[in-house]
Order: structure tokens, then sequence, then C-alpha cells
């Protein structure tokens, strides 16, 4: 099958635009984490990949979005579409060697153009799928079921008694598993914490995610001032990239240690698991490969005993893509099933995902299932004069 070629779309769902203003958007979504509270969260970014096929089919994936999806999609535009226009398609790996020794050689390892090819990757195999009238996961080995998730996030809110109602609202739902948004200083994180433990029982697993907000002795400190909580794992308590620091915290740390989102190739996990500093591994789809990036981290935590639950943000393009390939995944235990506010999860495509009582369902459809509606694609496309525009307004 020869691929005919890929059509960028980069889509914004403003969060003023939502609410009728920047001031009536509530501070929790403005700044729900460590690494938001200077810059602030505008609303919710996607690069989607069209993926088109000889015979008209199309596929879809997504580029991580975040602080902006300009980056990822010109160089789709500009490099990645130019240089598949036309190619044979088979193994998406095998199309997309070239171009990943190429920017591996120019030093961008990390970044806008590992998610570019990730997004890529997702719509080949996605293209590829639909091509076979097949569901991905059956083309990766698996069959269409359920995936277990846990809730995330509740994010800063300003007092321990406002994230423990929040997380007790996500525990009414059904999931089983909450992750709450960490990193004000030990005392303020185990206060929050400790309202959660009190308010969802001793048996609910409590995740936290520092969005790396500490040192190496203040993550530390903070670990040990939550353990006595019960808490499954503290996430990404310093900046990626940095495995032998981060080993020197699970060495000293009296509960488990997760990060992987910040990491964008096999090489990378590989580093950060040799160095022993990883207890669960968390690849983003959209960054780390697609999904041929997260077979190779699941072949990774296989092979060394560990877990793997990836990351869960992003469309509906993403997280179905994500789900495909979680069921296929060896070590996978759960997903994230991320709650913030996002109208490209919950409303851009023609097939919504299936999640209740805090369980995903894989259904049996051509790919991995998300189509976008074309109105929402048109709704949600970022106008960049319009958006100077709102912003100056603003």
């Amino acid at each position: 099958m020869k691929l005919i070629g890929l059509r960028v779309h980069v889509l914004h769902a403003s969060f003023a635009d939502i609410y009728g203003g920047l001031e009536r958007v509530p501070p929790s979504l403005r700044r729900p984490a460590a690494h938001f509270q200077r810059i602030e969260r505008s609303g919710q970014y996607s690069t989607l990949i069209e993926a088109i096929g000889e015979t008209g089919e199309r596929g879809w994936g997504e580029a991580f979005g975040l602080p902006h999806p300009g980056m990822a999609s010109s160089l789709i535009e500009a490099v990645i579409a130019p240089a598949l226009a036309g190619i044979e398609l088979d193994e998406p790996a095998a199309a997309l060697h070239d171009l990943k020794t190429y920017f591996f050689a120019l030093g961008q390892t990390r970044g806008p153009a590992m998610e570019a090819l990730s997004g890529v990757d997702i719509a080949l195999w996605d293209l590829k799928a639909r091509v076979a009238g097949q569901p991905l996961c059956r083309l990766l080995g698996a069959e269409p079921g359920p995936v277990t998730a846990y809730v995330g996030s509740v994010p800063f809110l300003p007092t321990p008694g406002e994230s423990a109602e929040r997380a007790a609202a996500f525990a009414e739902q059904g999931f089983d598993g909450v992750k709450l948004k960490v990193g004000r200083g030990a005392r303020t994180d185990a206060a929050h914490v400790a309202a959660l433990r009190q308010a969802l029982g001793g048996d609910m697993p409590i995740m936290l995610d520092a969005n790396a907000a500490y040192g190496v002795d203040e993550a530390i400190a903070v670990a040990r001032a939550v353990a006595p909580h019960g808490v499954a794992w503290l996430e990404e308590p310093i900046a990626p990239d940095e495995p032998h620091a981060l080993a020197r915290v699970r060495k000293a740390s009296p509960v488990p240690i997760a990060a992987g989102e910040n990491e964008f190739d096999i090489t990378q996990f590989t580093r950060f698991v040799e160095a022993g500093a990883l207890d669960i591994v968390q690849p983003n789809i959209t960054r780390a490969g697609g999904i041929t990036g997260m077979l190779a981290v699941d072949a990774l935590c296989t092979k060394h005993g560990l877990a793997l639950a990836p990351h869960g943000v992003g469309s509906a393009i993403g997280v179905s893509a994500a789900l495909h390939a979680c069921r296929a995944a060896k070590s996978f235990t759960r997903y994230e099933a991320n709650r913030l506010l996002n109208p490209l999860r919950d409303e851009l495509t023609q097939e919504r995902l299936r999640y209740a009582d805090g369980v995903f369902t894989v259904q049996d459809l051509p790919g991995h299932g998300a189509v976008p509606k074309p109105e929402q694609l048109e709704a949600y496309a970022l106008d960049p004069a319009a958006s100077e525009a709102r912003h100056a307004a603003e």
C-alpha cells in the first residue's frame, strides 16, 4: 500500500473561550501542577496527523501538544511529510527509520522532533489496521477488551479538604485509584495526602505526581513524609533525564518511584532502568515513539520485571491508540484516565471513549477506533491571527 501523504491539524481548546473569559477560568485549570505555576495553561493543545493511503483510507495519529503544537506540526509539514510521500507502507518502524536516524544525527533526540515521529507512527499503524479491516490491538497480538484505569489528577487545590473532596468524587465514579498533584513542600504535600487517605479509606491506591518540582534531597524528604499514608507511587519527583539522580531518590524512598512521561526513545528508558531508578515506567505514546515505541518500552519492562503504567493525557486519538497498545503490552498494569477539562478528548471523535467504573473498553472497530468529526476539527483549529487578537483583548 502506498502512502499518498500526511495532513496536519493543529488544535486548541481555549479555556477562556469555554468559560467566557480568562478571568472566569478556575485557578486549578490554569495552574494545575508544579510546572504550571509560572507559565499558566491557556487550554488544551493537540497536533493531529492524518495519514492518507492510496485507496483513500485515512489513519489518525497525535503528537504531544505542549507547550505549543506548532513545533511538531512544522516539522511534519516541512520535513517528514515530503520524505514519506509515495512510499510503500508495510511496517511503520521501517518507514520512519531513516527520519529518526536523521533527527538523531542532528541532536534532535528529545522534544518536538520525537513527538512528531510519534504522532506519525500512530497514524501509520492506524492506517495499516484500517486497511486490514482489523482493530489495531489485533495487529499487535491482542483482542479488544477492558483496560484498567486510575484517575488523574486532583490538581493543586487550596486546602487539603478541597483535595479530599475532589478525590472522593472521583472514587464515587468507580475509579480504583486516584492521583494527586504534589510539589508544595513535604509538610503541605503530606497534609493533602493525609486528607485523601482519610476520605478514601485504607484500600484505595493514591498516586502522587510532583511534575519535577524537587531536587534529590527534597524528593526524599517528601517520600518519607507521605509514606505513612500508603502511597502507591511518587511520580517524577525530580527533573527528567537524570537517571542516576533519580536512582538516589529511589534507593532512599520508602515508596515506589515512577517516571517516563518526559522520555522519548528506548535508549533513554533503558538508561533509567539500568541505573535502578524506576519501579513503574510511564511512557507517553504521543512522545515516546508512538505504538512502536510503546511496544519497545513494554519489552524492556517485561525483561526487567517492571510495571508499565502509561501516561494518559491528550486527545481521544492519542488515548485510543494508547489503550490498544495497553491491551497488547505484557507488563501493563493500569492506564491514567486524565480528567482535567479537555473537549479534544471528550467531544472530538465520532466514537467517544468508553469507560465506566474506572475501566476503559477497547472496541472492536478498525484501527484504534477514533476518527475526528470534521466539524470539531474546524471548531478547534488553531488560527494564529485570531488567537493573537483574543489574547490582546484579554
